[in-house]
């Protein structure tokens, strides 16, 4: 009998299979109960693709949507249907006449805030419908514009028809759309050829097990060199380390009052900020919301509320506990959410649907964990 699995692990993912197939295969190789992917990629994309896995579902609506990044080639001369060179041609165009020297000062163009429209073959509803079903049927249906940011972008080399740079962005950034924009601000037009996420998140490369050595494992101990701990997969939250009897306390859903915390021990933190209570133990116990400054305190009356438990997670006889994140220390917290999940509402959903939304980049949790 194959013993359960905790945490998340990034999975470089291959050309030629959707993001679905990843999490359908670790969960039929490792007979995992509960899984999803962070962030879709599409068939034709490869790179980062975080999973979670059984307790590792509930870290989904604490997770960081920070900026992800991106290396892409693009061919200049062709639009598709699916800013992609899996669809049909709809546009050529000559792209003898461009000048490479100028196509690096037209990418910094789209340095700072943009509007993008999805595109159709995207996970976008329209009246409750996803675009992408509409496109398979050949309708198209006016979109609104978004607001996204690209932090940079650059060219890292130009070989006519091909121009392949790297661009880091913001969550809900198309590139496939980013693509057809400045294949159309060339002239030309344009349409991807190649494009690879080399980081989600504070999530990388580096810390990614190839498919080909996931498919050559069969038992759940040999993921453990890149199994991400529940509590290393958070790594911006300040950490209270629980004894033995606040670990029980808060396991039954009981708020931690004042008097119940050495403010020697306790992290900076402020009202209304995420904490994560770890066990020496078992790793990850919880995420609380604090309910008070941290250094208040002090000050503060003893039965007051300090903090209150949002999602308790629970030991398997498996979990990564204590392991780093391979690769990479993660870097630059943002802020956090203002709203932050009910403590007795359902576990945070991950996108677990067969669908093109690879150039909005985002964590979806509205497909159920499959």
């Amino acid at each position: 009998m194959k013993r359960g699995i905790d945490g998340l692990l990034v999975v470089d993912k291959p050309e030629g299979i959707t993001s679905l197939d990843v999490v359908r295969e670790i969960k039929h190789r490792f007979e995992v109960k509960k899984a999803g992917h962070i962030g879709t990629l599409d068939p034709f994309a490869t790179g980062v693709l975080p999973v979670v896995i059984n307790e590792g579902t509930k870290l989904v609506p604490f997770l960081k949507e920070g900026s992800k990044e991106y290396e892409a080639t693009l061919r200049l001369g062709e639009e598709t249907d699916t800013d992609d060179w899996t669809g049909k041609v709809i546009l050529s165009k000559p792209w003898e006449g461009v000048q490479p020297e100028k196509v690096e000062a037209l990418l910094h163009t789209f340095l700072g805030k943009i509007r993008q429209i999805p595109p159709m073959f995207s996970a976008v509803k329209m009246q409750g419908q996803p675009l992408y079903r509409l496109a398979r049927k050949g309708m198209e249906v006016e979109r609104k514009e978004r607001e996204v940011e690209i932090y940079n972008i650059e060219m890292e080399e130009v070989a006519l028809p091909l121009i392949r740079f790297k661009v880091s962005c913001s969550k809900g950034t198309y590139i496939r759309t980013l693509g057809r924009d400045i294949g159309k601000k060339i002239g030309c037009g344009a349409h991807l050829l190649r494009l690879r996420r080399i980081r989600s998140g504070p999530f990388t490369l580096e810390q990614a097990i190839s498919w080909e050595e996931l498919r050559n494992l069969s038992q759940p101990d040999a993921l453990r060199p890149w199994l991400i701990s529940l509590d290393a997969a958070l790594p911006s939250l300040p950490e209270v380390i629980g004894d033995e009897q606040s670990v029980r306390k808060v396991r039954f859903g009981m708020e931690m009052m004042v008097q119940d915390l050495s403010p020697k021990n306790l992290p900076d933190f402020e009202k209304g900020q995420w904490l994560k209570m770890s066990s020496p133990k078992e790793g990850l116990v919880a995420i609380l919301k604090s309910e008070v400054n941290g250094a208040d305190i002090p000050w503060t009356r003893p039965e007051a509320v300090a903090l209150r438990p949002l999602r308790i997670f629970y030991a398997s006889p498996l979990r990564a506990r204590g392991s780093s994140l391979r690769g990479r220390t993660p870097s630059g917290a943002e802020p956090e959410p203002e709203a932050p999940p009910s403590p007795r509402g359902g576990e945070g959903k991950v996108a677990s649907t067969r669908n093109r939304v690879e150039g909005k980049d985002h964590v979806s949790l509205k497909g159920g964990i499959s």
